[in-house]
């Protein structure tokens, strides 16, 4: 009896594994859900790394009345220096493709595939909506134009692709954004979707925390490659032979190019207008982040002017200034 068990199972196992073989999708990035990864490499949150404690600069003279929430962080020196409901929990609308893009880059960063992997586009991208860069489908195209088409475009038509490519569908790329929020201890973020598009009531929407937020912006800060696109003012890809050209969302690189160089705009109408920007004066980083802002102008007013004025506090000059150079 317990002969013809054993030979019962040694025939049935292999075939079982087979079968969950071929029921992987193609794509997975393996290392997340490797438990013996977990136990190598420590569960690291990011936020403890940065101080939350708000050090106000009374110099800061921020127009947020308008803004459902935001804070200015000063990463050289680690701190922050304004904030308006650091924690209050508000949709983000494509502030999400900072964690798709996020994920990517540990992809890449993993060896899964590289920057220069090609993707064929699922037909599925091609219904998702809003901001695109208008991808056909089977269209191919490298991972490097697909993050830069969500970077700077905000085509959530390449979200969308990036997303299957990385995960085999989307449902499974958003248990890992979630999976990675957990991780980064953004405790105060959920996804629905890689794009960022509202759900219209077959869910909740994303939303997250200027906490959360700026932990997430600080990771993605850690691949400088990031900011090649994100402080572009155009860019473009082929759809074969046609060029097409797209400029970024975020003016703020348009008008201070050489001192913003991200991170990313969002808008829905449940989101309102929201902004990550990034600076780099005089090799001192600034982050900002607004929420909620009822028009882009005022959004970026919001955020270009508190950069501006904390620069000038520092001694850096104001946004924009071209440095003096002392006469001989």
């Amino acid at each position: 009896m317990n002969k013809s068990l054993f030979s019962f199972r040694a025939i049935i196992f292999p075939i079982v594994v087979m079968i969950l073989a071929l029921l992987v999708p193609s794509g997975v990035s393996y290392s997340y859900y490797n438990p013996k990864s977990h136990i190598i490499q420590p569960h690291f949150h990011p936020s403890a790394a940065i101080d939350f404690h708000t050090d106000s600069i009374p110099d800061i003279n921020v127009k947020a009345i308008t803004a459902k929430a935001g804070l200015l962080y000063d990463q050289t020196d680690n701190k922050v220096v304004w904030v308006k409901d650091m924690n209050g929990k508000f949709e983000i609308a494509s502030l999400t493709k900072m964690m798709t893009v996020l994920l990517v880059m540990d992809n890449i960063n993993q060896g899964q595939y590289s920057w220069d992997s090609l993707v064929k586009t699922p037909k599925e991208a091609t219904f998702v909506g809003g901001s695109s860069v208008y991808l056909r489908e089977n269209e191919v195209f490298s991972v490097r134009d697909l993050v830069k088409s969500a970077l700077i475009a905000s085509g959530n038509d390449a979200a969308f692709t990036l997303a299957v490519y990385t995960a085999g569908s989307e449902k499974q790329f958003v248990n890992l954004m979630n999976w990675k929020a957990a991780m980064l201890g953004m405790d105060s973020t959920f996804y629905s979707n890689s794009t960022g598009m509202p759900t219209y009531g077959y869910g909740k929407d994303n939303y997250s925390t200027p906490h959360d937020l700026l932990i997430l912006a600080t990771e993605l800060l850690k691949y400088p490659e990031i900011l090649q696109y994100t402080s572009e003012k155009e860019d473009f890809i082929y759809h074969g032979v046609e060029k097409t050209v797209f400029k970024t969302h975020n003016s703020l690189v348009t008008h201070y190019n050489a001192d913003i160089d991200g991170l990313k705009t969002g808008y829905t109408k449940g989101a309102g207008f929201c902004l990550v920007a990034s600076a780099h004066r005089k090799d001192h980083r600034l982050i900002g982040i607004m929420l909620g802002v009822p028009t882009s102008a005022s959004r970026d007013a919001m955020v270009g002017d508190m950069m501006s004025d904390y620069y000038f506090y520092l001694g850096l000059g104001r946004l924009g200034e071209a440095e003096m150079i002392p006469k001989k």
